[in-house]
């Protein structure tokens, strides 16, 4: 089995079991501690978790409202815009919150939508111009367009929502071309409500901008030309309803503010930064802390946190890309800094390993390259009583420049799956990093003997020579 469908496999086995959910405003949530049940699954596979997309669309009756950082005009992208056409056909209002980054290249492709009636779509802190112009304003705008919303919810009629790590596009759904182990789970009942608050709160913020005032509409519809709408997933009834069982869920619904986009706007912090909300979160482990981040750049005080953590006795542990697996090259050399102060101080340190082809994938972060099945689930467990699920990464991008949002799960069973992958499900998976006299040394247990790499995996010389330019260059901070 690859990698990649055996480490989500072992993650959504345990967030499938029993979880009980804590609703309200995060500080509200903390304060009163008011429990409310809610119904929970989580999606296993890619292929899943886009049917149970679709699904949701053809089940609305009244309304749809879906907020994510890319959506792009490919396969999968532009089937779920045709399925959101028909729904609009039916009657079924729909609010579509996008960010300008990262999905600008569906603004075509959305004409034909945004005509039909009860249908908006706005965009978050966008471009002033389009074309060419674009790509000027974003070096003389840096600073304010290099803040992004990178928010994930799909909201249907109240009743149901997904909320995770996936963006909308064929590589977060695809299986035939690459693997993104990655994580998202489907919600009904109490949890509705704040992530319908959380919505809300960016949708009616001074950073979202219809659609029709950043490119308006030509007086004459254009042709929609969608790629090989025929390798669309069919969706059927037993595709479209998840493997995982339907259990009592619970969780505490997180978010940054939409003001973080734009602090010189003036908005008040109606949500606590996510960052501050999650250092809540690590500074109360008493026995263990277990992270899952394929985009980990530790800096912002984060390895002395990790290394205090070790030094009173908690098991910490860490699972992000290796060199290889990495869709990012700057994101995993400035990473690489971090790796011998996180071993010595007795941070255990896990690289997941690439399988399968190599594949293009969007070409929005810095130094996107070809890279083969990628870790792109976030996640993290605490004292085995706790889980999050969403869309923060533990980098300073995360942390200081765009929005996030997730969930904390409050489920021993599902913190101890998260335990049990550490313990016994990388071993085909990944290598894990451990300090030796001569330097770092990569774990190889996938074989029938133990084998210890004294160089990086997979790297040549010219690669890794690469590596560490780019790990002294002065852009950690964008990544």
């Amino acid at each position: 089995m690859d990698p990649a469908v055996s480490l989500v496999g072992r993650l959504v086995c345990g967030l499938a079991a029993g979880l009980v959910l804590q609703c309200g405003h995060p500080a509200m949530a903390r304060a009163e501690g008011a429990v409310q049940d809610t119904v929970f699954q989580a999606l296993a596979s890619n292929e899943e978790a886009y049917c149970s997309r679709i699904a949701l669309i053809r089940s609305a009756q009244a309304r749809i409202d879906i907020q994510t950082y890319i959506l792009t005009p490919d396969i999968t992208g532009s089937g779920l815009i045709r399925e959101m056409e028909a729904a609009a056909g039916r009657g079924v209002a729909i609010r579509l919150l996008l960010d300008d980054y990262g999905s600008h290249e569906a603004k075509t492709r959305l004409d034909r939508l945004r005509r039909m009636p009860g249908v908006e779509v706005r965009y978050i802190n966008p471009s002033k111009h389009q074309g060419l112009a674009r790509r000027v304003d974003y070096i003389v705008d840096f600073r304010r367009l290099n803040r992004r919303m990178h928010n994930k919810s799909f909201i249907v009629d109240d009743r149901s929502a997904i909320v995770g790590g996936r963006n909308i596009g064929d590589v977060y759904f695809r299986s035939g071309e690459v693997m993104f182990a990655d994580l998202d789970v489907i919600v009904e009942g109490a949890a509705l409500a704040d992530l319908r608050r959380v919505f809300d709160l960016y949708w009616n913020s001074t950073v979202a901008t219809p659609l029709d005032d950043i490119a308006p509409l030509p007086s004459k519809p254009r042709a929609q030309r969608d790629p090989s709408p025929e390798k669309v997933p069919d969706c059927t009834t037993d595709q479209a309803t998840a493997s995982a069982p339907r259990q009592t869920a619970s969780a505490v619904v997180l978010s940054d503010p939409p003001s973080k986009i734009d602090r010189d706007r003036g908005e008040a912090p109606i949500l606590d930064p996510i960052q501050d909300q999650i250092r809540q979160e690590l500074a109360s482990p008493s026995h263990s802390f277990f992270i899952v981040s394929p985009y980990f750049i530790p800096s912002d005080g984060w390895v002395d946190e990790l290394v205090a953590l070790r030094a009173r006795g908690v098991d910490v542990r860490v699972l992000t890309n290796s060199a290889l697996a990495t869709n990012s090259t700057p994101v995993h050399a400035a990473y690489s800094k971090y790796r011998r102060e996180l071993t010595e101080g007795g941070v255990r340190l896990f690289e997941f390993k690439p399988t399968a082809s190599p594949v293009q994938e969007p070409e929005l972060e810095l130094g996107s390259v070809r890279s083969r099945s990628t870790l792109h689930a976030k996640t993290f467990a605490v004292d085995g009583e706790r889980v999050f699920v969403g869309s923060f990464n533990f980098d300073p991008r995360s942390v200081d420049l765009n929005t996030e949002m997730g969930l904390i799960l409050r489920s021993p069973a599902a913190a101890s799956t998260i335990q049990s992958l550490f313990e016994n499900g990388l071993r085909a998976s990944a290598y894990e990093v451990q300090s030796s006299p001569g330097g770092l040394v990569w774990i190889d247990r996938s074989g029938d003997a133990e084998k210890a790499l004294d160089r990086e995996p997979g790297l040549n010389l010219l690669r890794r020579a690469w590596l560490k330019v780019l790990a002294i260059a002065p852009i950690e901070h964008l990544l």
